[in-house]
């Protein structure tokens, strides 16, 4: 036996299309050629690999089995083509990359602007999301790497690696009267009108902790967003909200300053890159994972 790594990305491409018209499209071919290479691979495989009883094309539970192995050959045949491809180009080549909102201005423009100056052959796309949907483009192939904040746990498929740290800070408008107040304690921060992440966000979850772990009720936030960002700052910086945010998003902010809050709130936020378990490393990966930790050692001041 010995299935074609085509007849396989065609097996894929019905997987996850669930219809054998959608999926034809997607490869740019005919409905019949697609029919017959599936046939072909059932035939090859001993295997019943889709439900044909229904409307939609579903795989059956071989089907599923077979998919996770058949990814993995396919990602792999298109690794080391990349990888090939890559060695050969140089300092040239494209460079996929993802980004949260989170980690666009501090971690991945910074690490951008050393990388593309060293690289002017380079080409990157650069593509912002929650970690999810990042995490689903990653295992799709269709991103090189990604830049997220470090999370407890990642899908089996993906593996991350620490890269930076950002420093968070509680900020205040200049001028504020909690400036005239140090230190300032939680309590009395706690009585603020917040600017505060979800729920859902880690940063939200230290805050929530440390308060928890001193006996006091977390800030309540008047507004929450998906993450503290440049117009967030502007916001803070026109009335008497409190918010956090990371040390170097505050290097470009005007209007702005850091509390010296409680000393037990200290606040940090591993920044990680992702990529595929077992994925071969470009030089243009490589590079780009020199880069962040390049850049954030730079903001850290342990760096010129």
């Amino acid at each position: 036996m010995n299935p074609s790594l085509r007849d396989l990305s065609y097996f894929l491409a019905v997987v996850a299309h669930g219809h054998l018209g959608r999926a034809a499209s997607a490869c740019a071919v005919t409905q019949p050629a697609l029919s017959k290479s599936l046939k072909r691979l059932e035939d090859e495989t001993g295997l019943a690999l889709f439900d044909r009883s229904a409307r939609a094309v579903r795989p059956t539970a071989a089907g599923l089995a077979f998919a996770e192995h058949a990814r993995k050959v396919v990602d792999q045949y298109e690794d080391a083509i990349r990888h090939a491809q890559a060695l050969s180009a140089g300092d040239v080549g494209l460079l996929r990359i993802g980004a949260t909102a989170a980690t666009m201005d501090t971690a991945v423009l910074p690490a951008l602007e050393l990388l593309l100056a060293e690289r002017p052959g380079l080409r990157v796309t650069l593509t912002m999301g929650v970690a999810d949907e990042l995490h689903d483009l990653l295992e799709q192939g269709v991103l090189d790497v990604a830049v997220a904040p470090m999370e407890r746990a990642t899908p089996g498929a993906l593996r991350q690696q620490a890269v930076g740290r950002d420093d968070l800070q509680v900020v205040v408008r200049r001028g504020h009267p909690l400036l005239k107040r140090t230190p300032v304690g939680l309590d009395v921060i706690a009585q603020q009108r917040w600017i505060l992440p979800k729920r859902t966000s880690l940063l939200r979850q230290q805050l929530d902790a440390a308060y928890a772990h001193a006996g006091l009720t977390p800030p309540t936030p008047v507004l929450e967003v998906d993450f503290v960002s440049a117009g967030a700052l502007k916001l803070v910086a026109g009335g008497d909200w409190l918010t956090v945010a990371p040390a170097a998003l505050l290097e470009d902010a005007s209007g702005v300053v850091a509390l010296a809050a409680a000393p037990q709130l200290p606040l940090r936020r591993e920044v990680a890159v992702l990529a595929r378990r077992g994925a071969t490393w470009s030089p243009q990966m490589k590079a780009m994972r020199e880069a962040l930790q390049r850049a954030n050692r730079n903001v850290d001041g342990t760096a010129s």
